[in-house]
């Protein structure tokens, strides 16, 4: 099994937040490790190191600890979750709300190694909001990947309406002038809203973990990041699951970029499910995941 572990900083406080909130229960369940100089901080659930391994890449200005129960539970059906805090965010090192996605699949790639060295079940990555286009750019550029399961996409290729193309088109522009200034996406975002089931929803604004600013360097980077899905085919399976009633990336978007894409997808939907759904629909996103790895017998 794997060694080196460490245990997250936590403040007294905090500890006593994760408790009230029944957290800690799966928190039981976690070890942790940190790759790399920066470093990269993995959350890891661990089932037999022949099992398949998952690694989560979590959504904008999350980290893996809030994600908690979901990883535990879905570890608990035969398989090691690793999930990640992107550099800038949670426990890793790095600017908070600062990187290219170029560093990440780097940063990813390293977390690859980790796992060739003590895991030998079959890798999928399981990307969340942008995480899942971050989880898609790994498998384009890292054979390594074996599946990609995709918790709503988008593509800088085909984006989905006149506003995002707008937006996107702002951030290029910008980035060449003032590619360190931050913008905070609460401004976009109706945060309480989105975190109302998350246990820590009630704490978002006040957690220090979380990053609410981005650099412009890092939204036009994830913003424009090119993919070769509309004309290339990855050559693994691959799976969308978004929520019937997403407001953030729509169903009818989805269900687009599919049909436009060279790379298949298998589509599953979650019904009466808006964005949220490692928070607000746990056992359906495992259930759907779960039973697609085991369709790909992964």
């Amino acid at each position: 099994m794997p060694q080196n572990f460490t245990q997250p900083k936590q403040s007294q406080k905090r500890i006593d937040i994760l408790k009230s909130l029944g957290l800690d229960r799966y928190l039981k369940n976690r070890s942790c490790i940190d790759l790399g100089e920066l470093p990269i901080h993995c959350e890891l659930y661990l089932s037999k190191p022949e099992d398949p391994v998952v690694i989560f890449i979590p959504g904008m200005g999350t980290y893996s600890e809030i994600y908690t129960e979901f990883l535990s539970k879905h570890s608990s059906q035969g398989y090691n979750l690793v999930s990640v805090d992107l550099r800038g965010h949670g426990y890793s090192g790095g600017s908070r709300g600062d990187y290219s996605v170029e560093e990440v699949v780097d940063d990813l790639a390293l977390v690859l190694d980790y796992l060739e060295e003590n895991f030998s079940g079959p890798l999928t990555v399981f990307g969340c909001s942008i995480g899942a286009r971050l989880g898609l750019a790994l498998a384009e550029a890292d054979k390594r990947v074996k599946a990609l399961i995709c918790h709503t996409l988008y593509l800088s290729e085909s984006p989905p309406d006149y506003w995002h193309q707008m937006g996107w088109s702002w951030l290029s522009l910008n980035a060449m002038w003032m590619p360190q200034y931050k913008v905070d996406f609460r401004q976009f975002m109706d945060i309480s809203d989105l975190m109302e089931k998350n246990p820590m929803g009630d704490y978002a604004e006040e957690d220090d973990f979380m990053a609410w600013e981005y650099t412009i360097r890092t939204l036009n980077s994830v913003y424009s990041h090119p993919s070769n899905i509309l004309q290339q085919s990855l050559d693994i399976p691959a799976m969308i699951m978004v929520g019937d009633n997403d407001p953030v990336l729509p169903l009818d978007y989805i269900n687009t970029l599919i049909k436009s894409s060279a790379q298949k997808f298998d589509l599953v939907v979650i019904p009466d499910a808006a964005h949220m759904l490692p928070f607000d629909h746990i056992e359906e996103s495992i259930t759907a995941s779960v039973d697609w790895l085991k369709i790909q017998k992964l």
